[in-house]
């Protein structure tokens, strides 16, 4: 063996060495160190909006109440899942089970549906908006609304869940009651609105806000909801929880393109 050859043999075996000591100084704290980030990210992202959501118990429905009889109600509601199933491509179905009670305590009437709902992963890749929580291990699915209709005034809403696939931890739900303005007052509601609201109120107008007609602005005063929170105390009779929302863009500064923190 020359001495050239024996200098490089020495050389290799001397990187070998060193290869496998950084691996075992270094591997686990880097691994340690990017599993911290992908953690921190929802608690670093910059929040655009905070919502607080109600878990529907598992074997018991949840009940709303309205500030006076009402025949419609907006409800949004998602799944939360388990971190084992964030990207399966076919997503979850679940069933929602409404039943509208009059003030004297009578069932109004029963509605059942069935929802599909995109994976975490799915929805981050395809969409604008990140929900997560900050102190949840779950995920946050894709979230859906429904537009629900009594046939008579009803004082009560009670939500209960059915059919639900695996995977899915729990479904978190918001209710909301239309206000009722009539006239001038559908127009002073409307003036009171924050620009931000405004402007999402009239996106899908050719016109912004400030173009708007007398009409159309009576339109979008007369055409607000109010959250209405769950009969009970919570803790005991149900989870109260807060949702976050980031926008995408701000949560893909920390991750390659598509990819949910």
């Amino acid at each position: 063996m020359t001495l050239s050859m024996f200098a490089k043999s020495l050389l290799f075996a001397l990187l070998a060495l060193a290869s496998g000591w950084a691996g075992r100084e270094y591997a686990l704290p880097l691994a340690s160190y990017l599993t911290d980030v992908r953690d921190i990210t929802a608690r670093d992202a910059r929040i655009s909006k905070r919502s607080i959501v109600y878990r529907i118990p598992e074997n018991d429905p949840l009940a709303f109440t309205f500030s006076q009889p009402v025949t419609k109600a907006k409800i949004l509601l998602a799944p939360s899942v388990t971190k084992e199933v964030r990207g399966l491509e076919k997503g979850f179905v679940y069933g929602l089970r409404m039943r509208w009670i009059g003030a004297n305590g009578q069932e109004v009437s029963v509605h059942d549906a069935y929802l599909q709902a995109d994976s975490p992963d799915v929805v981050f890749a395809s969409g604008n908006t990140w929900r997560f929580f900050r102190t949840q291990p779950e995920l946050v699915a894709e979230q859906d609304q429904l537009l629900v209709e009594s046939p008579v005034p009803a004082a009560r809403l009670e939500l209960e869940m059915f059919d639900i696939d695996r995977g899915i931890l729990g479904v978190d739900v918001q209710v909301f009651e239309q206000r009722t303005y009539l006239g001038s007052q559908s127009l002073a509601a409307y003036q009171r609105l924050s620009d931000e609201t405004r402007d999402r109120l009239t996106e899908a107008n050719a016109f912004p806000a400030d173009m708007l007609t007398r009409n159309e602005r009576l339109y979008l005063g007369r055409n607000q909801w109010r959250a209405v929170g769950p009969l009970g105390i919570s803790g005991r009779d149900y989870t109260m929880l807060v949702l976050y929302e980031a926008s995408r863009d701000d949560i893909s500064e920390s991750f390659g393109e598509g990819d949910a923190p």
